[in-house]
């Protein structure tokens, strides 16, 4: 399916002894069927978005990045609109991003490939906005609850995930129902017998699934996901 021969390793300066942490390959060594194609919407505001596309090869946890050549090219439509060709802003990974987006606007992305079949069928439609509260600071985290709470609600996966220089990193998945409470004690402190009071940062995603072309690997996927973040101060 593709020639090892022509994968090329990049490593970091003064960390070769480490092994090879990327590889990359010309897309005219791979068939459509064997390309991974990791696509995902993400909209950090109510009216933009960002397509952005990882191909890989092996399987979607691989480091073997697809690089496009020849007249091999990535684009993204959103509902009605122009295709807007999607650019490489790194080996193997291409975006491009979007105005006036809303609620279920659907975004369709292909990879056109004249010496080889062609992936057009990846589509999905942009899960609701939402506006995340920022948590209560004034809240000890072992001995008080922490109420998070989001507007407005939808049938869509959602997932929280704390972070900050005082704890160790908390993520969860959620049902998306406005609201969830976060139990005392559960944000451990990185202080140990002193813990610490600093600023956290709450990422809030909303996503949806949609579908990727049965051409690519099996292992692909079209995701689509609205962002929310916001800080607050923690006390131990």
């Amino acid at each position: 399916m593709f020639n090892r021969s022509s994968f090329v390793c990049v490593c970091v300066i003064g960390l070769s002894a480490l092994g090879c942490s990327k590889e990359t390959t010309s897309s005219k060594n791979i068939k459509t069927g064997g390309i991974a194609a990791l696509i995902d919407v993400y909209a950090k505001t109510d009216t933009t978005a960002t397509v952005h596309v990882k191909l890989v090869v092996g399987g979607s946890s691989s480091n073997a990045y697809v690089n496009l050549e020849g007249k091999d090219e990535l684009s993204a439509t959103v509902d009605d609109g122009e295709p807007k060709v999607l650019t490489a802003i790194d080996s193997g990974i291409y975006e491009a991003n979007f105005k006036n987006v809303a609620e279920d606007s659907k975004f369709t992305v292909t990879l056109d490939r004249p010496d080889d079949e062609t992936a057009s069928e990846n589509s999905g439609t942009l899960p609701a906005p939402f506006t995340l509260d920022e948590p209560a600071g004034d809240l000890s985290r072992e001995k008080d609850p922490l109420e998070v709470t989001w507007a407005p609600e939808s049938s869509d996966s959602m997932n929280l995930e704390f972070h900050g220089d005082c704890i160790y990193t908390f993520g969860k998945d959620v049902s998306d129902t406005g609201s969830y409470t976060v139990k005392a004690n559960t944000l451990d402190s990185t202080g140990g017998n002193e813990p610490e009071t600093c600023d956290l940062d709450l990422d809030a995603v909303r996503t949806r699934e949609g579908s990727d072309d049965s051409k690519f690997d099996p292992e692909s996927w079209f995701r689509l996901h609205q962002q929310r973040a916001v800080s607050f101060t923690s006390k131990p």
